[in-house]
């Protein structure tokens, strides 16, 4: 099976769960050509039924091998993780892990084709260093992939292409068919039911019971308490009450560490984007939380200028084409609620801020210009971002949660008009806050 491409430049998180019928087979392969002179790649593969992580990022291939066998009579399920961070591998098979340093050189993975799962479309395109005989297929069933946080979809819908590949147990039931721990029951070869715990329903145990027929309003999101055997709102931007069912002018906003906005910029393609001004009032209640991130957020290589709190101090990130730099960090705490003015000037590679009118960092993040513009595409998140995206995550640990405080006053470049964000924003859980 194959798979349209994930970025894995920078690191590759990959996970797999798997039974095999053979101590043979590859289970992940990507390369940058399909062809015996492959560049870069990364694969994943059985070897005399050991596994195998192999990748070159342009000097040398790289070997880890797991300390183990695994089962190949395809009764048990096999979790391997594993992957890269910049050179260091590591192998983590059913809990036993192996890592390894690789030599001084490159730390990118620079890989173009598409992801392949099972086996490559012709066999004789894999590097010779990817498998240590012969490549082959795999043989057995793989029920989970993870790619740096991304599900594939295991299906005929959810790949771009394959052969050969069918039904592991005969039934319409997958792995993650049924939600929140509910078991899958076939119905007959084509259908299936879910039969859910007692705390969920729906058709794949989706729903909270104590979320049936709940009285939240304007696509606001539903809450459950396990606790209080009840139920919550959750309000989309611009609503607020117990049921999300009064409208309110956003001036202040209030956020709660699980809220976000989302801002598109109307002026994005009209902006110097070698000049970067942004400006703000913000009021923390948490010495921890991301405030505000300007940048699509789609991959760690998608520029961004950033500013939050971590430990009570203000960390500012910049990426303007290549990798995140170093975070700068101003080493005084900001905590209790007090309105502080922050303001972040970005001039080609080199980044001014300011608090409270006082320059607090002033440096050249890259003395060469190699690259100069803020690419950011017009987005610019507040707070955090979408409910089912964890701050950690999207900035590859930058910041660690979202935030917990209140911000107004938002002003971009030399804008004469605050921005209003009730006009092209998205978001949830963000309340009227005090002036």
């Amino acid at each position: 099976m194959s798979f349209p491409p994930i970025n894995m430049r920078h690191r590759t998180h990959l996970q797999l769960q798997f039974q095999t019928l053979s101590p043979e087979g590859i289970l992940f392969y990507a390369s940058r050509y399909l062809s015996s002179r492959s560049g870069d790649f990364l694969s994943v593969s059985l070897s005399a039924g050991f596994v195998q992580l192999r990748y070159n990022l342009g000097n040398e291939t790289i070997v880890l091998q797991s300390p183990q066998r695994v089962d190949v009579t395809g009764v048990k399920w096999h979790t391997v993780k594993t992957g890269r961070e910049g050179n260091r591998g590591f192998l983590i098979l059913d809990d036993e892990a192996v890592t390894r340093n690789s030599s001084e050189g490159t730390t990118t993975l620079d890989v173009s084709t598409n992801i392949f799962i099972g086996g490559v479309s012709s066999l004789n395109t894999v590097s010779p260093e990817a498998m240590e005989k012969e490549p082959v297929g795999f043989t057995g069933s793989i029920r989970e992939v993870i790619v740096n946080g991304q599900d594939l979809v295991l299906t005929e819908t959810g790949a771009l292409d394959g052969a050969n590949v069918g039904d592991w147990d005969g039934t319409a039931c997958g792995y993650k068919v049924c939600s929140n721990s509910g078991y899958c029951h076939p119905a007959g070869l084509s259908s299936f039911r879910c039969i859910c715990p007692a705390l969920w329903t729906g058709s794949r145990c989706q729903q909270s019971v104590h979320c049936v027929n709940n009285l939240c309003q304007h696509n606001s999101v539903c809450v459950h308490n396990t606790t209080s055997a009840s139920y919550s709102c959750m309000c989309s931007l611009g609503w607020v009450g117990t049921y999300c069912d009064q409208e309110v002018t956003l001036r202040t906003l209030r956020f709660t560490g699980n809220s976000y906005l989302k801002y598109k910029d109307l002026k994005y393609h009209s902006r110097n984007l070698m000049y970067t001004e942004v400006a703000l009032n913000f009021s923390a209640s948490s010495g921890d939380g991301l405030i505000l991130w300007m940048g699509k957020a789609h991959s760690e290589d998608d520029d961004h200028l950033a500013v939050g709190l971590q430990g009570g101090y203000l960390k500012v990130s910049v990426n303007l084409g290549e990798r995140t730099a170093l975070p700068l960090v101003y080493q005084k705490t900001f905590c209790c609620n007090y309105w502080n003015y922050l303001s972040i000037i970005h001039n080609r590679t080199l980044i001014q801020v300011y608090v409270n009118e006082e320059r607090v960092i002033f440096e050249d993040i890259d003395p060469f210009e190699r690259y100069v513009a803020v690419n950011y595409g017009g987005e610019i998140y507040l707070g955090g971002f979408e409910l089912k995206r964890d701050v950690a995550s999207v900035t590859s640990g930058v910041f660690t949660k979202g935030f917990d405080g209140s911000i107004k006053d938002v002003f971009l470049y030399r804008d004469i008009r605050q921005l209003d964000f009730l006009q092209t924003s998205e978001g949830f859980n963000v309340y009227q806050g005090e002036e």
